[in-house]
């Protein structure tokens, strides 16, 4: 496993990046009409994809924060249901896994 200070930063940097995404899902593309008002209608095109997308988008900063505190616990990086250790490689491509490729396709 790489070292806490380094998946720290990373994970630090990956959960500011999903609350950014959460905002700009959030605040919405507004358009104002003639008279000032808000064009509810232009909100989202399709409120079932916005719905979804922030849907994954707080799932994201969940998995983020759950990583996060087992850093703090020192279980980072140790598959939930086997108990061996996550590889790097996995790691490095989903930071807040928390199982190996074996159990994760089970």
């Amino acid at each position: 496993m790489s070292d806490e200070t380094t998946v720290r930063a990373k994970l630090v940097r990956e959960r500011e990046r999903v609350q950014a995404r959460i905002a700009a899902i959030q605040g919405g593309e507004r358009k104002e009409t003639s008279d000032g008002q808000t064009d509810n209608a232009h909100l989202w095109e399709d409120a079932d994809t916005r719905d979804a997308d922030l849907d994954e988008a707080v799932d994201e900063l969940g998995a983020i924060d759950d990583a996060l505190q087992r850093i703090d616990l020192g279980s980072y990086g140790v598959c939930v249901t086997c108990g061996e250790p996550i590889p790097d490689t996995r790691l490095e491509v989903m930071p807040y896994a928390v199982k190996c490729v074996d159990c994760a396709e089970s």
